[in-house]
């Protein structure tokens, strides 16, 4: 189209075209001339995009891959964080036996004769009715047996573990099980 109202030499199909004098509207052609007849430029003109529903279906598959992976994390980490709260527990009641052996023992340098009363009372740990440590979560007293300085064993016990008892004796030192 040319400044004189024609579209080219060959005149041009009635139709909605780039306005001549405002680069960002549209102007109607009607085959022979330009109306007064305006609309906002290309890029607002242009349909829509149609919508297929493949977004949604992409989004549907995305959704079940990311919850497959949080199964697959959880049925992972489940178990490991089960079994590391059953180690602690287990280190609980192995931490509290040694270091009734090691009171024990250390009674024996200055003593003779049958082992010591070892006891709980009161959320701590006495031997010959010294306090020597408090006991810890879940831990029990298990018992003791012996009859001197070569022949004693102690044992605690913890429900929470996976070994669940833990012993210290004059022969074996700390070992899992009771006396």
């Amino acid at each position: 189209m040319t400044a004189g109202g024609t579209y080219g030499t060959g005149g041009a199909a009635a139709g909605w075209y780039p306005d001549p004098q405002n680069p960002a509207a549209q102007r109607y052609w009607d085959g022979v001339q330009w109306t007064q007849h305006t609309a906002p430029g290309a890029q607002a003109a242009a349909p829509a995009p149609r919508k297929n529903g493949s977004g949604l279906i992409i989004g549907v598959i995305a959704g079940v891959g990311v919850l497959i992976v949080i199964g697959i994390l959880a049925a992972i980490a489940i178990p490991v964080f089960l079994s590391q709260r059953e180690k602690a527990a287990d280190a609980s009641a192995k931490a509290d036996v040694a270091t009734l052996g090691k009171e024990i023992a250390t009674w024996f340098v200055d003593n003779d004769g049958a082992p010591p009363a070892v006891e709980s009372l009161a959320g701590d740990y006495y031997v010959d009715g010294v306090a020597v440590a408090p006991v810890s979560a879940n831990v029990a007293l298990g018992g003791q047996t012996g009859s001197g300085a070569n022949d004693w064993c102690v044992w605690v016990t913890n429900p929470q573990g996976d070994l669940k008892a833990f012993q210290y004796s004059a022969q074996r030192g700390l070992a899992q099980g009771s006396c």
